[in-house]
């Protein structure tokens, strides 16, 4: 498998990673509160379109891990040009000062 498309399914996968964890954030926010609250709480064992909160949880928890991973590995694949950016970003204030006619813009290649 060559670069681009490990780089295209580690994308695929941190997408993907990033809906579930997205879905799940938000069916949190119509479950309500749940848990042991210092007494009674009807809203311990919701279950919201049939799947149990401590599921939605745990869906939560490991797509936010894969999304976590991904990201990090993504980084790491691309670490080159992100460092080759830094540099250009940086050094810019100083090319404004040399004529426009002598600049020349420095390529990144993207290695991943």
């Amino acid at each position: 498998m060559n670069k681009s498309m490990l780089n295209y399914w580690l994308d695929i996968v941190v997408g993907l990673a990033f809906v579930l964890a997205a879905v799940t954030g938000i069916a949190f926010l119509f479950m309500g509160s749940g848990g042991y609250q210092g007494g009674r709480n009807a809203l311990f064992q919701v279950a919201f379109l049939g799947i149990a909160r401590d599921t939605w949880s745990d869906l939560h928890t490991l797509s936010s891990l894969v999304m976590t991973a991904g990201v990090g590995l993504h980084l790491v694949f691309h670490f080159n040009w992100i460092v080759c950016v830094t540099k250009r970003m940086l050094h810019r204030p100083v090319r404004k000062t040399i004529a426009p006619a002598l600049q020349r813009e420095e390529s990144c290649p993207v290695t991943a």
